[in-house]
This record gives structure tokens, C-alpha cells and sequence, in this order.
């Protein structure tokens, strides 16, 4: 799996776990990617909240944790 290019969104200032899936989720709309992948780990916490809220927004599956896996015609295991 590879990527053809990434995407690098900057905000001023401080950006909670709910707006940052906002705009995620324009920038998915606008995009429309065929995976998106995000970090778990922020710089100062651990609440993997962007993930789950863009997902819920989108309507997207997701995957929370993957220690190990693949990606094949669209299911990831």
C-alpha cells in the first residue's frame, strides 16, 4: 500500500477533537479519499476522539487500532 500524496491541514491556534473532525470532514468531502488514515496519540493527550467523530460525521467504517494488517478491495483485516 502506498499513498499518491497527503494532505497537511494548519489552523492557528489550539483545535479541539471535534473541530478538527470538521474540518476533516470537508476536507474528506472535497477530496474524496479512498482511506484516510490518522495518528491515535495527540501531543499532549491520548483520546483518540478525531478518528471516531470524522468517521460518525462521514459515515465511514473505522478501525481503531490495527497492530498488524492489510488492506485488500476495500476490507481491512
Amino acid at each position: 500500500m502506498g499513498a499518491d500524496r497527503g494532505i497537511l491541514v494548519k489552523a492557528e491556534g489550539t483545535v479541539e477533537p471535534l473541530a478538527c473532525a470538521k474540518i476533516l470532514k470537508a476536507v474528506a468531502d472535497a477530496e474524496q479519499p479512498g482511506l484516510i488514515i490518522l495518528g491515535k496519540q495527540a501531543i499532549d493527550d491520548d483520546s483518540n476522539q478525531t478518528g471516531q467523530m470524522l468517521a460518525a460525521f462521514a459515515r465511514l467504517a473505522a478501525r481503531h487500532l490495527c497492530l498488524q494488517g492489510r488492506v485488500d478491495a476495500m476490507r481491512c483485516w
